[in-house]
């Protein structure tokens, strides 16, 4: 036996470090971050680019076909949120009088735009991560840089403009639904009268112009994020599964941050 083969091995270290784990994940995000807004300033740089044919075929692509989804989730949201209000005023206070008003503020602001938006990421978002990824893992995008066209004004810029039409009213309409069907619940269960549900005095200009800007904001990240999901998928089919699933979660995470932002933006300085 000869003197290397006496020589033990040195034992693997396999030890799990809490701090190189974060440290890894948070220069992760970092660098998903940067590579996002370097996605956003080159869909800016090409705005002007994009074809009105394909920016209507992504309107539609989110709008008509995630209205009525987005519709049942937020009538179920408008009703489970009202019968809980409710039942804690009439427990509290005894008075119903603010359900409505207040809800409907509070639908405008926070929750109309956030909640439509996070089922638009899981509805639209998976989409066009999925198409994009696709293309992607099949080389359809490399062939399309070698025709001497850039990818991002053919397929990043008409889904970021038409994400920013399309959410928008789609916001609006999903408030609306959700206000509807919370005083249908607060009728039928607590017996609130309509004229006392249906008032709008607590609502402000500061509460629509925030819920707009939240609407807008949601409509360019999700379907940008989604873009930049797709465009960093390798390894075919199971690397398109893992880009549809980063664009739901990154999207998902970049509404509720940019929800925070906005939201610290229109207390400061909208009111």
């Amino acid at each position: 036996m000869s003197s290397t083969d006496a020589i033990p091995a040195p034992p693997e270290d396999n030890s799990f470090s809490p701090v190189a784990y974060l440290g890894e994940r948070t220069l992760e995000v970092f660098n998903d971050t940067m590579g996002i807004l370097k996605l956003f300033g080159q869909t800016l740089r090409f705005l002007r680019q994009a074809e009105f044919k394909h920016v209507v075929e992504q309107v539609y692509l989110l709008g008509n076909k995630s209205v009525f989804f987005v519709s049942i989730i937020m009538g179920f949201t408008g009703a489970i949120m009202v019968v809980q209000a409710s039942q804690q005023l009439e427990n509290i206070v005894g008075d119903l009088s603010v359900v409505g008003p207040s809800f409907l503020q509070l639908i405008i602001r926070e929750f109309g735009p956030a909640v439509a938006a996070l089922m638009i990421a899981a509805r639209y978002g998976a989409a066009v991560a999925a198409e994009i990824g696709a293309m992607q893992t099949t080389e359809q995008i490399d062939a399309l840089r070698m025709a001497g066209a850039h990818p991002v004004p053919y397929l990043v810029v008409p889904r970021v403009v038409g994400g920013l039409i399309g959410t928008v009213p789609i916001a609006v309409f999903a408030s609306m639904i959700a206000f509807v069907i919370g005083g249908i619940s607060a009728n039928v269960i607590f017996n609130v009268g309509w004229d006392t549900y249906f008032r709008v005095f607590m609502v402000t200009n500061a509460d629509v112009i925030v819920g707009l800007t939240k609407a807008a904001a949601f409509g360019i990240a999700v379907p940008l994020v989604s873009c930049f999901a797709g465009l960093r998928a390798r390894g075919g089919a199971p690397g398109v599964g893992r880009a549809t699933t980063y664009a739901v979660i990154g999207s998902s995470v970049a509404v509720l941050v940019l929800d925070l932002i906005v939201g610290i933006w229109g207390y400061l300085f909208v009111g």
